[in-house]
């Protein structure tokens, strides 16, 4: 089940974390703890494997954000390329999910939430290319999200257009 985030949730995710391939580089040197919170996210869900009835519990093994963009340059790069402004955004980020059988199934119901909240918000859903280590391309491909060029030519963003 998804749920807010609690407290008692991020020691459960930091270990979560750890376990992830690529966390060194998403991290960049920041401990866990401090990348789960640095953001001030309107939403910042969890995926208890609990049943509904038992929260929270010590089975998290997903977690998602939702947040308004950054000042930072794949912003501007998005915000030009669709004509819009930065308030027209909602980023989804901090997704990841603890290798565990259907893993994937997790990861792509925690990212159609989302993309349901943000849009019936009237927002577009935009995925920051900060921590796309974490999720599947094919998963951001199969619910429509399509990857933005930079200014300088390189992949940036994934932003969803349907």
């Amino acid at each position: 089940m998804i749920r807010d985030r609690r407290a008692e949730d991020l020691d459960r995710l930091c270990d979560v974390l750890g376990e992830l391939n690529d966390h060194v580089a998403v991290l960049a040197g920041r401990r866990p703890r401090d990348w789960l919170q640095e953001v001030d996210a309107e939403r910042s869900w969890v995926f208890d494997q609990a049943p509904v009835h038992v929260a929270p519990t010590r089975n998290v093994v997903g977690h998602i954000q939702i947040y308004h963009p950054p000042d930072s340059p794949w912003v501007r790069d998005v915000v030009a390329q669709i004509n819009g402004r930065p308030g027209d955004l909602l980023v989804i980020g901090r997704l990841f999910v603890k290798p565990v059988r259907h893993d994937y199934g997790i990861a792509r119901y925690l990212l159609k939430e989302s993309v349901k909240l943000i849009q019936t918000r009237g927002r577009v859903p935009v995925m920051s290319p900060d921590d796309l280590a974490f999720v599947p391309p094919a998963l951001c491909a199969k619910l429509g999200f399509q990857e933005l060029r930079t200014g300088d030519g390189a992949l940036g963003a994934l932003i969803r257009t349907e």
